[in-house]
């Protein structure tokens, strides 16, 4: 069904999943890896080493991680959830301090005793695109405009006032920029579908062109046109220069995105390859706690 009405109606033996596809989006959609940019990994832009975290309950959910994203490049996390891939990205978006370990990022030494914190990864050009839209991405009662504006309310101040018609334009540009549905800044952020809750944040944190951005569950509960077009843009992102960081339980979607592949499982990074070395086999026994 497309718009209200069947589009397509078959047995399934003449079905396939690009001809599916195009029949839900109205067009042909491109999931697969497509054309690379082929440039190699330019400069260091962010590094961890030796990260830990243990839980109230003493559970360690990051076991001596240590990582490094370059300009250019998408690095994709995979693993089963529950693996510490969350505890990584609140980690690195200076969400949650770890016990243990060192960040490196635009210039600057982190350590627990005093870590990153979101206003200072938003100076450094850091940005966070979290794994739940709906608990840290948008409020949901809010109309759109002001959801646009979370995390980034320090550039609309004037005179300890918000500026709120700079807030709802730049919404609009939004909008249009990353074809979010309807195009209308007033409407609650709960009015919008999934793909248009997470295009605009997307747009929210990516409007100030980041150096290193950080993405979880890019397309969790999307649809197929929201996919493609998401992915679009993660990819323009690393093609200018950006290091992009994408943690993903759907291992066909790291490997339609990802250059490198780290693979998660006890918290600990049992993995890294090249995706041209990647297929679901190879990373299933990652995943499982095979040696690489």
């Amino acid at each position: 069904m497309r718009a209200g009405r069947v589009v397509l109606d078959g047995p399934i033996a003449g079905m396939t999943l690009d001809g599916l596809a195009e029949a839900m989006v109205g067009r042909r959609v491109q999931l697969g890896r497509g054309v690379d940019a082929g440039a190699a990994p330019g400069e260091e832009l962010l590094a961890a080493h030796g990260l830990r975290w243990r839980d109230a309950l003493g559970v360690p959910r990051l076991d001596g991680v240590s990582l490094s994203l370059r300009a250019g490049e998408i690095v994709g996390v995979a693993g089963v959830a529950g693996n510490g891939q969350g505890e990584l990205l609140d980690a690195l978006a200076g969400l949650q301090a770890p016990q243990e370990g060192e960040l490196a990022l635009g210039g600057r030494r982190f350590t627990p005793a005093r870590w990153l914190d979101p206003a200072t990864a938003h100076t450094l050009k850091l940005a966070h695109v979290p794994e739940d839209r709906h608990a840290r991405g948008l409020v949901m009662p809010f109309p759109m405009w002001e959801s646009a504006a979370l995390g980034h309310e320090a550039g609309y101040a004037r005179a300890g006032w918000l500026d709120g018609g700079r807030m709802r334009a730049d919404c609009a540009a939004m909008m249009e920029r990353y074809d979010v549905r309807p195009r209308d800044p007033v409407l609650r952020s709960s009015s919008f579908s999934g793909g248009n809750q997470q295009k605009l944040i997307l747009a929210r944190e990516t409007w100030g062109g980041p150096k290193v951005l950080l993405v979880g569950q890019p397309t969790r509960g999307v649809d197929i046109g929201a996919i493609e077009f998401i992915h679009g843009r993660l990819r323009a992102l690393r093609d200018g220069g950006a290091a992009v960081l994408v943690v993903s339980s759907e291992l066909d979607e790291i490997l339609a995105l990802a250059d490198r592949v780290l693979v998660m499982a006890g918290g600990r990074v049992v993995g890294e390859l090249p995706v041209s070395e990647c297929n679901e086999a190879v990373l299933g026994r990652l995943m499982g706690g095979a040696a690489s």
